[in-house]
């Protein structure tokens, strides 16, 4: 069922640039002559990442520079990131506690069923790398529930308030361990299916932060930007990732690194196998953009 369920989302969400749909054009202006780079977003939350997948121990270890921008209109001294495969690090989480309670719990995860993410450095770009490393502020909240054992939501103080309007460069590395597949996210022996796999940062709103945990009744909420992400997987393995594959690298330690790049959307999601069949077409029509289409589907 997964596996079914995991080809029907790579055609939906991981086709070429096939989900990034542009607002409708006025009557004036056609698909062909509407600027292609034209933003369609504020484009405040822009993620460059680098990610490595090892199938012998089933961890992916990445380096992002996020680009984010305070569109709200009060200064933040903090910010909140989204840790979302803490959900599955253990019982404890809220997310694995409220499927208990829900009834929807079925059996307990077993050893090898979880997953989790660990961040193991964070700074602040452009300040020398001593001021830079906060890695030492993170700490975990928990502003839905007051669990102390929840770790989907990180917080890192800074040195100085990023006022509305100015942007500020993060740089993060991490590793996770992928868990059996929960929520639209795991693996099952080569078959990977990757969501909200990353630190993603919050939503700042005048309020304040917009970053809940992960509740397992509650969808996602993020800021558009562009994405530039290089995934690096072993050789022969097919990629289906978010927007359009730029390019692919053979490495000399038998992987391939692929280069996946799009513009205006609020998440980066991707899978990958060896042993998939992947199958393309066309959508075209003469008053719309065309629409590549690819399925990638398990045997």
């Amino acid at each position: 069922m997964f596996g079914r369920f995991a080809a029907l989302v790579a055609l939906l969400l991981l086709g070429d640039a096939a989900m990034t749909v542009a607002p409708q054009a006025p009557a004036t202006e056609t698909a062909a002559s509407r600027p292609a780079s034209l933003p369609r977003s504020p484009r405040n939350a822009n993620y460059a990442i680098t990610a490595r997948l090892d199938p012998g121990s089933r961890t992916v270890t990445g380096d992002e520079i996020l680009t984010w921008r305070n569109t709200s209109n009060a200064p933040t001294s903090t910010l909140r990131f989204h840790l979302y495969y803490n959900a599955w690090r253990n019982s404890d989480s809220t997310w694995l506690r409220e499927r208990q309670l829900s009834g929807r719990g079925g059996a307990e995860p077993q050893d090898g069923d979880w997953g989790w993410i660990d961040v193991t450095n964070i700074r602040i770009i452009g300040v020398d790398s001593a001021a830079g490393d906060v890695t030492k502020r993170l700490r975990f909240i928990a502003p839905g529930d007051g669990n102390t054992a929840d770790r989907t939501v990180m917080e890192v103080p800074l040195d100085r308030a990023v006022a509305p309007g100015e942007t500020i460069n993060v740089q993060i590395a991490w590793s996770s361990r992928v868990p059996h597949p929960f929520a639209r996210t795991g693996a099952i022996d080569n078959f990977y299916f990757l969501g909200q796999w990353f630190p993603k940062i919050g939503v700042l709103e005048s309020s304040g932060w917009n970053c809940h945990q992960f509740h397992v009744s509650t969808e996602f909420f993020a800021d558009f930007g562009t994405y530039d992400v290089r995934l690096t997987v072993p050789r022969g393995w097919i990629v289906g990732a978010t927007g359009t594959e730029r390019d692919r690298r053979d490495e000399a330690d038998g992987t391939t690194t692929h280069h996946y790049y799009e513009e205006d959307v609020h998440d980066f999601a991707w899978t990958a196998s060896p042993d998939v069949v992947e199958q393309r077409a066309r959508f075209e029509h003469p008053t719309l953009p065309p629409v590549e289409l690819r399925l990638l589907l398990q045997k």
